[in-house]
């Protein structure tokens, strides 16, 4: 009984941290029907600008958490506007094939730059940990649990309450009709490239403080983020819901199957995927709620 419940404990921050990465792609996604191959690499890019506000300026990862976001924005939207927007009405593949080429180069440039010297962002908590009843969980990962689920009830907010949010629902609806309209589509898709590039930053800001990284780490959160969108459809609920999901099942299978849990973690990921594309390929968890 007491491995289940740090289990779910381990899980349910887990699953906060996952949640807040996929959001970002689902936005992407959602809005442009791009799939950013690149997405992991943005989410590494914010788990070093975090060591570094860290490492030489002493600016704890909470906060630098706007800096990362503004950060985050301003690098999609450059990336969108330069690379995805003049490809975007192009065969479906182009954008791929260019996301895939940018995860490349970022990984060459954070090589060369930070060399593959796996890092770790520290923090005033990094080694607290807080005890209850004989659990026990590190600060550090309630920072990042409790952080990211401020940022996506921020985020729901945005698209439920400001003009540029409900243009982008809009967009998201049907895109022909919201340039009818006068939404101007170009900014929206560049504006939707930016949010999910700052959520993913953040989440690798967050990140950062709770395990090592290093350049080559992208792929594994890309891929991860994909399972999770669809397992929830493009809702932010259902994305929740599946982010959730997935950090039970993979903390449930490294709490109870010691060495290789992990490693069968990511593969269950895979499994659940396949179930959900042959039962249900809208998502197994999309509900009611706001689209991305």
């Amino acid at each position: 009984m007491h491995t289940a419940i740090q289990v779910v404990i381990d899980g349910i921050i887990l699953g906060g941290f996952y949640a807040l990465m996929a959001q970002g792609l689902a936005v992407i996604f959602g809005i442009m029907r791009v799939i950013n191959l690149a997405h992991g690499e943005f989410l590494v890019i914010g788990a070093y600008l975090a060591w570094v506000l860290h490492e030489h300026l002493g600016i704890d990862v909470i906060a630098a958490l706007p800096i990362l976001i503004v950060a985050g924005f301003v690098i999609g939207w450059a990336v969108s506007r330069a690379l995805i927007i003049p490809v975007l009405e192009r065969h479906e593949l182009m954008p791929l094939l260019v996301t895939f080429g940018l995860a490349a180069v970022i990984q060459g440039i954070l090589a060369w730059y930070f060399t593959t010297t796996p890092r770790m962002t520290t923090a005033a908590y990094s080694d607290s940990v807080l005890a209850f009843m004989g659990y026990s969980v590190s600060v550090a990962r309630v920072v990042m649990l409790v952080a990211a689920i401020v940022l996506l009830g921020l985020f729901a907010l945005f698209l439920n309450y400001t003009k540029t949010g409900k243009a982008m629902r809009a967009a998201a609806e049907n895109r022909e009709a919201a340039r009818i309209v006068g939404i101007d589509i170009t900014r929206i898709h560049c504006a939707a490239f930016g949010i999910g590039a700052a959520a993913a930053v953040a989440a690798g800001g967050l990140f950062s403080v709770t395990q090592g990284f290093y350049p080559f780490s992208g792929p594994l959160f890309t891929l991860k983020a994909f399972v999770i969108i669809i397992l929830g459809g493009r809702s932010i609920q259902g994305t929740l819901v599946a982010a959730m999901f997935i950090g039970l099942v993979e903390s449930a299978l490294s709490g109870y199957v010691p060495n290789i849990g992990t490693g069968l973690g990511t593969a269950a990921a895979f499994v659940l995927v396949v179930v959900a594309l042959a039962v249900r390929p809208t998502g197994l968890f999309q509900l009611q709620g706001s689209k991305a």
